[in-house]
C-alpha cells in the first residue's frame, strides 16, 4: 500500500507530466506527418481518385485486385529486390572492411575517418552530379567505357555505387563503434590457442559485433527496398525502366499517371511488406546472435 501511495504522489505525477510535455511536439509532428496522411491514404485506396479532382468514387477492393493482376509491376519489383540485395551485401562488406582497416592507430586516422564519412553530408543531387561526371567523362578517358547510367544492363549497378558512396560511412561508424568495444583479451587468448587472423575474425570478431551486423543489415535492406531519391535523381527510373523501383512506380501512379487510388493501394501493401521483411530479417539475425 505504501508503494502504491508513493507512485501517485503529487510530485511524481507532476514530474511525469513535465517529462511527457517534452514529447508533445514530437508526437504532434508524428501524427500530423505520418498518422493523418496514412489514414487519409488508406481511405483513398478504396476510390478511383486521380489525385487532383474533387470527385472521388468508392470502388471497394478494385485497386487491390488490379495490383495482383497487373504484370507491369513485376519490373519495378525485380529492380527493387536486386537493388536492395546489392546495397545490403556490398554495403555491409565495404563498411565492415573500412571499419576493420581504421580500427587501429596510425598517422592520419582521424582524417581517414572523416574522409569516409564526408560523402554522407553531401546531398543526393550533388552526389549524382559528381558520379555522373565520373561515369561520363572520367571512365571514358581512363577505360574507354561509356556512361553506365545510360546502359540498361549496368545502370542499376551505377545507382548502387552512388548510394554506397553516400551511405557506407554510416554503417562504417556503427561497425567501428562495435569493434572498439571488443575486449583485446579475447584476441590474445585466441592467438595463444593458435588461431590465425582469419579464425580470430570468424570466431571472435563476428560473434562480438553481431548486434551491429543485425542493425546495419536490417536498415540497409529496408532502406534499399524503399529507395526512391537516388534512382529518381540519377536516371528517373530509366533507361527503359531498368532502374525503376517500387517507390518510383508508386510515385508515378500517384503524380504522373493520375491514378492516386491505385498508387495509394500499392503504397499500403508495400508498407506492410517492408514491416514484415524488416521484422523477419531482424528476428532471424537476433536469433543468430544468441546462437553465436
Amino acid at each position: 500500500m505504501r508503494q502504491d501511495k508513493a507512485i501517485f504522489k503529487p510530485s511524481t505525477i507532476k514530474n511525469g507530466l513535465v517529462r511527457f510535455s517534452f514529447l508533445v511536439p514530437a508526437l504532434f509532428f508524428f501524427g500530423f506527418t505520418i498518422v493523418v496522411p496514412f489514414i487519409s491514404g488508406f481511405a483513398i485506396s478504396f476510390t478511383d481518385w486521380n489525385g487532383f479532382s474533387k470527385e472521388m468514387n468508392y470502388i471497394g477492393l478494385e485497386n487491390y485486385k488490379n495490383i495482383f493482376s497487373n504484370t507491369d509491376i513485376l519490373i519495378p519489383v525485380k529492380n527493387t529486390v536486386v537493388y536492395a540485395i546489392l546495397n545490403t551485401v556490398l554495403g555491409t562488406i565495404l563498411s565492415l572492411t573500412f571499419a576493420l582497416a581504421i580500427n587501429r592507430k596510425f598517422p592520419g586516422r582521424g582524417f581517414v575517418r572523416t574522409a569516409f564519412f564526408l560523402p554522407t553530408s553531401i546531398s543526393i543531387v550533388l552526389a549524382v552530379f559528381i558520379w555522373n561526371y565520373i561515369f561520363r567523362d572520367v571512365f571514358k578517358e581512363l577505360f574507354g567505357i561509356k556512361n553506365i547510367l545510360g546502359s540498361t544492363s549496368l545502370a542499376m549497378l551505377g545507382v548502387v555505387v552512388i548510394h554506397l558512396w553516400i551511405d557506407v560511412g554510416v554503417n562504417m561508424l556503427v561497425f567501428l563503434s562495435a569493434l572498439t568495444s571488443v575486449p583485446r583479451e579475447l584476441y590474445e587468448s585466441a592467438a595463444l590457442d593458435g588461431a590465425n587472423a582469419f579464425k580470430r575474425f570468424i570466431h571472435v570478431t563476428i560473434p562480438m559485433i553481431m548486434p551491429a551486423i543485425t542493425t546495419c543489415v536490417t536498415l540497409s535492406l529496408t532502406y534499399g527496398l524503399k529507395e526512391f531519391a537516388t534512382p529518381l535523381t540519377a536516371t528517373q527510373g530509366g533507361p527503359i525502366r531498368s532502374t525503376e523501383t517500387v517507390a518510383i512506380y508508386i510515385y508515378n501512379h500517384l503524380m504522373s499517371y493520375k491514378e492516386a487510388g491505385y498508387g495509394q493501394a500499392l503504397a499500403n501493401i508495400f508498407a506492410v511488406v517492408l514491416v514484415v521483411v524488416g521484422a523477419t530479417v531482424s528476428g532471424l539475425l537476433r536469433k543468430k546472435e544468441t546462437d553465436l
